[in-house]
């Protein structure tokens, strides 16, 4: 067993470092300035973000392993909720294959359960690993890759504009208003928006009327592999747009990049983009069974996990479930928390759920809690679920209600980098 704690000395945040460069080469930090600047940037963090802390596990006076907790508030389903993030997960190589990092991920939701969250979410370094433990799929993210000429092109791009880093409040606002109605969301202070502007690779565009943002991205230039500098694509990230003449100013200033870039590529959680587009191919020329086109290339990541579902459903106690009328036994399996694995009685009256302390029901369901955490989400429909054999159901007849249940307009959204 490791003591897992949080990091308080020079000390601790060197080993840190240590390891977790070790554990991550693809950060190409290999020279004492940058290793410096590295340990610079975590320790500021550490001491001046109240949200992020940064924790050790020691086998005795050793440190071998290591990890970043967030306290996030996220938007699930139009209502603000708590919920622990994990990031820069790592282990000593030397301590490898010795379950320090179940430990780390077993003290990182305990932890949060202790306070008081019902969901914690993660980036996953391998997928499965972490579906063992509980944490379901989000939705996938789609990487679009896009001739400029061939997104469309508006009547206007006079209210688009580069963003300076005294108009961080602007792109905070907007995204707020973004986060209030988008499921998934995770809430963003200014100080994340004032290090991107800092950043000297990334660059901001703006759709501003009337000194208010309603629309914006960040993107940094990507050279051609081949080393001709006269090639580059444009890398775009956190696209937000509030209506549809943001969109289209937006679109119509990289539709107008077509004499310089040879691509620009899109990270979307949005699978239905490709319709905003006359030709979504992206430049591969793939042809698969027998005559499609590939127009997107397709990665899962962001993984949600329930570690309370009653304290979940109390959360979500003002939320209207469809106006569905009808009574669930929901048997969630939970090999990992005890607590939390087992039946609950959901009232539906309406579409608001109550918990109850009758065993009298409709239906029962039974899922393991990777895939309810999925469901709740609504980064999967329980008609999936079913069809697929990861939902069990008592009587066939209560699908569609099920699945009307935990349905929602769109699947959730995660812009947040952690």
């Amino acid at each position: 067993m490791c003591l897992i704690r949080k990091l308080w000395s020079d000390l601790d945040f060197r080993d840190f470092v240590e390891i977790d460069l070790n554990a991550y080469p693809g950060l190409k930090i290999n020279s004492i300035e940058d290793k410096n600047k590295f340990l610079e940037n975590i320790t500021k963090v550490h001491k001046e973000n109240p949200y992020v802390k940064f924790y050790g596990a020691f086998n005795e006076d050793f440190m071998v392993g290591g990890m970043r907790l967030h306290d996030f508030k996220m938007n699930l389903l139009s209502h603000k909720i708590p919920v622990g993030g994990l990031g820069s997960v790592a282990v000593d190589l030397l301590h490898k294959k010795e379950k320090v990092a179940k430990e780390i991920v077993t003290y990182f939701i305990q932890h949060y359960k202790n306070l008081g969250a019902s969901m914690v979410i993660l980036y996953p370094f391998r997928p499965d690993f972490y579906k063992k433990m509980g944490f379901g799929f989000g939705t996938s993210m789609n990487q679009y890759k896009i001739k400029p000429g061939n997104l469309p092109k508006g009547t206007s791009k006079n209210n688009i504009c580069f963003i300076k880093e005294e108009e961080a409040s602007l792109l905070l606002d907007c995204y707020t208003r973004v986060f209030k109605k988008t499921n998934g969301l995770i809430e963003k202070y200014e100080p994340e928006f004032l290090g991107k502007l800092r950043n000297p690779k990334l660059k901001a565009i703006a759709y501003k009327k009337n000194n208010v943002v309603q629309g914006y991205f960040f993107f940094e230039f990507k050279s051609s592999e081949d080393g001709n500098f006269l090639l580059n694509d444009m890398v775009i990230s956190e696209l937000i747009f509030e209506n549809t003449s943001a969109l289209s100013e937006l679109m119509t200033f990289l539709n107008s990049q077509s004499d310089q870039i040879r691509y620009i590529i899109l990270n979307l959680q949005d699978e239905n983009f490709r319709f905003l587009l006359d030709d979504p191919r992206n430049g591969s020329d793939n042809m698969f069974t027998p005559v499609y086109h590939e127009s997107s290339i397709q990665g899962t990541g962001i993984m949600y996990r329930v570690i309370n579902t009653k304290g979940l459903f109390k959360e979500l106690k003002d939320h209207n479930f469809n106006d569905v009328t009808c009574t669930l036994k929901l048997t969630i399996k939970d090999n990992f928390l005890s607590d939390n694995n087992g039946s609950l009685i959901i009232k539906f009256e309406e579409g608001k759920a109550t918990l109850s302390n009758k065993n009298d029901f409709d239906v029962e369901v039974t899922l393991d809690v990777a895939d309810f955490s999925s469901l709740i989400t609504c980064s999967v429909s329980f008609t999936s679920l079913y069809k697929y054999g990861k939902a069990v159901i008592s009587n066939k007849t209560y699908v569609n209600t099920i699945n009307k249940i935990f349905s929602t307009d769109e699947k959730p959204i995660c812009l947040s980098q952690f």
